[in-house]
């Protein structure tokens, strides 16, 4: 079976499922003719595109059925209180969430999948049931490579069309029994590893503000599900940046929690087994306190004593008056772009009137030196296993796929030379706590999470501001700020740039016009395990801002 005949049947995966959430959740003639005109960003085939409006946002808020929209652009952590009160039931929710997703699917191209039948029999066994469930009736969107029992786990790669799986994941499992109900499966991109959304199984998965933009990767379809306003909330993995980008591309919260907080042991990617860089799982939703409230519950249902890796940590929000919030401008590495300058500003700026806030600049440590040794651990094969499931279907490898694995520090490794590698990291991570607490020991730092705003297709090629953290295993919320002001936010013109990347960098922003509407996002850093801090700083900009 050829590549494209194999792209057909992941097509009619979708189609099928979309055709069944129709039969199951029927639009009225008014709203079925609203969705018939929609500007598509799926195209023919995978290989083709489609022609998606300018502002998907836009459009999607403007032929919404007005019933639905009321219910989705609700705070999700308001609608909780609706439901549990009984003003509205959970199969209400669902029919509305569903309506959100067909329309944003055909505006941004994010689902990879619809799973109306089993989302239906939860959504009506919860409302013949207790309302107490801290989650109730909520519906969760799952980036495609967390296991979903029945459903085959492909992670943007073609050959694993078969690979039917007989579980959920255990983070699902948690979820569902909090009141979750899960019912889209949201796309990724080929091997994982890009901070994009293209692959053979969907096509391209564009961003909801700007759709010449891209919605970020990995978990690219929950940053546009999410952002676009079609899911309560959802699940994504990072492992350099997969939640914290897509997050800051579509303006919307996202988590990157540390190593051993949520079970996250059950999921597929390439290089299963490796583990000198680790993934994570994380929430990610426009409610900030929908975020809380889903950490808080997972920690609550005692997750280690079903996933051994797991640390024994509740959610305990930090009780302190006072905090110290570091700001670092640059990593020295690449320059920001000029929106993500002034976002640093602005935020700089708001926490300095805080009367229980001190702000203190953050120098970068060696930056470039974490790239060398996480890139060099990324691939411990050389990149062999996630080539080989290519070379299964004969798909074509993407740009962006092959941009990664041709780095210069990607070689297949000796056992020796991985063992060489993780003493670096390992020196690395004590040097880089001794820096942070030279620097005035803060609670937190604000980074940029990309040199940017969400970028142009094929042109995410820095990810030093995000896989700098994975490396050292700090937690990190992405937040949003602001929008790119194509007024404010012009191109520097006499930059001299440092080297050959912070050039590529710099000459892709060429005017604010190309990234008019785009959400300007940072993040906030903490030390290990220090999840719980990170996010009430992102509580306290939110309220700052």
């Amino acid at each position: 079976m050829t590549w494209q005949e194999l792209a057909q049947r992941a097509t009619n995966i979708y189609d099928t499922s979309l055709k069944r959430t129709l039969e199951l959740f029927p639009l009225d003639k008014e709203a079925q003719s609203a969705l018939d005109s929609l500007p598509s960003a799926r195209g023919k085939t995978v290989e083709d595109y489609g022609s998606p409006a300018t502002v998907p946002i836009e459009v999607f808020r403007e032929k919404m059925p007005e019933k639905s929209l009321e219910i989705t652009e609700k705070d999700p952590y308001l609608l909780l209180q609706d439901i549990k009160s009984g003003k509205v039931s959970c199969v209400e929710v669902l029919t509305a969430y569903f309506h959100a997703a067909v329309f944003a699917s055909k505006l941004v191209n994010c689902v990879y999948e619809f799973m109306p039948e089993e989302a239906l029999q939860l959504a009506k066994k919860l409302d013949s049931g207790s309302k107490d469930l801290p989650l109730m009736g909520l519906p969760l969107s799952l980036k495609e490579m967390i296991p979903v029992k029945g459903r085959a786990v492909t992670h943007g790669s073609l050959c694993f069309l078969d690979r039917v799986v007989d579980y959920d994941a255990d983070i699902v499992n948690i979820l569902v029994a909090a009141g979750a109900v899960p019912f889209v499966r949201t796309t990724n991109p080929q091997s994982l590893m890009m901070l994009e959304c293209e692959s053979w199984t969907h096509g391209r998965t564009v961003n909801p503000y700007n759709s010449s933009l891209t919605c970020g990767g990995s978990s690219g379809g929950e940053g546009a599900i999410q952002g676009i306003g079609a899911a309560a909330f959802g699940l994504g993995s990072d492992i350099g940046g997969s939640i914290r980008c897509p997050s800051a591309f579509n303006g919307i919260y996202g988590l990157r929690t540390t190593v051993g907080r949520l079970p996250s042991s059950d999921f597929f990617s390439c290089q299963l087994g490796s583990e000198s860089i680790l993934s994570v799982t994380g929430p990610m939703t426009r409610s900030l306190d929908l975020l809380c409230l889903v950490m808080r519950t997972i920690t609550a249902s005692a997750p280690w004593l079903v996933d051994p890796s797991l640390y024994p940590l509740p959610w305990n929000p930090d009780k302190k008056e006072k905090l110290k919030i570091g700001i670092l401008y640059d990593d020295g590495v690449v320059a920001p772009q000029p929106p993500i300058a002034r976002a640093l500003k602005m935020v700089s700026d708001q926490l300095s009137k805080l009367p229980n806030i001190e702000v203190v600049p953050f120098k970068p440590y060696k930056h470039e030196k974490a790239w060398e040794i996480i890139t060099s651990l990324y691939f411990e094969d050389g990149g062999a296993d996630t080539r080989s499931t290519m070379e299964k279907s004969g798909e074509p490898m993407l740009p962006q796929t092959e941009w990664i694995l041709s780095g210069k520090h990607v070689k297949p490794l000796q056992p020796k030379d991985i063992w060489h590698w993780n003493l670096e990291k390992g020196k690395y991570r004590k040097e880089y706590l001794a820096h942070w607490l030279s620097q005035g020991a803060p609670d937190a730092v604000i980074a940029p999470v990309f040199p940017g705003p969400a970028c142009k297709p094929r042109t995410s090629r820095y990810w030093g501001y995000t896989a700098q953290w994975n490396l050292l295993d700090y937690p990190a919320i992405a937040f949003p700020v602001t929008t790119v002001d194509p007024q404010v936010d012009v191109p520097l013109k006499d930059y001299q740039p440092r080297n050959e990347m912070d050039e590529f960098v710099w000459k892709q922003y060429d005017s604010g016009e190309s990234f008019a509407n785009a959400p300007v996002s940072l993040c906030a850093v903490g030390l290990r395990n220090t999840d719980d801090l990170v996010v009430k700083v992102a509580k306290i900009l939110r309220e700052a801002m």
